[in-house]
């Protein structure tokens, strides 16, 4: 007899979820974010000043357990350093990114 196992999220309670941002130092404007073991879900990137203000949000469709976002920012923010959020239901992730 044959079984074939479908795996899901409920099936790896040992798996980490991760977030990746590369490049961390960005210079055309695009970065991208690697998603590891991240469940199917909608999720928004938020870009804030280190004074607190939004400067760019935008949602993205996450539909597999890896897999690599673009992120394409507006081409009027300037350089500095930013405080970067992704957010879903069930994620929060927060870092500084460098925009040069």
């Amino acid at each position: 007899m044959n079984t074939t196992q479908c795996i899901t999220a409920d099936s790896l309670p040992w798996r980490t979820q991760r977030i990746t941002v590369y490049p961390n130092l960005v210079s055309q404007k695009i970065f991208w974010l690697q998603f590891y073991y991240v469940d199917r879900c909608v999720f928004s990137v938020h870009l804030y000043t280190l004074g607190g203000y939004e400067v760019f949000r935008k949602f993205y469709f996450h539909d597999t357990f890896h897999a690599t976002h673009a992120v394409q920012l507006p081409r009027h923010l300037v350089r500095g350093v930013y405080k970067l959020v992704i957010r879903s239901e069930r994620l929060h992730h927060a870092q500084p990114i460098v925009l040069r």
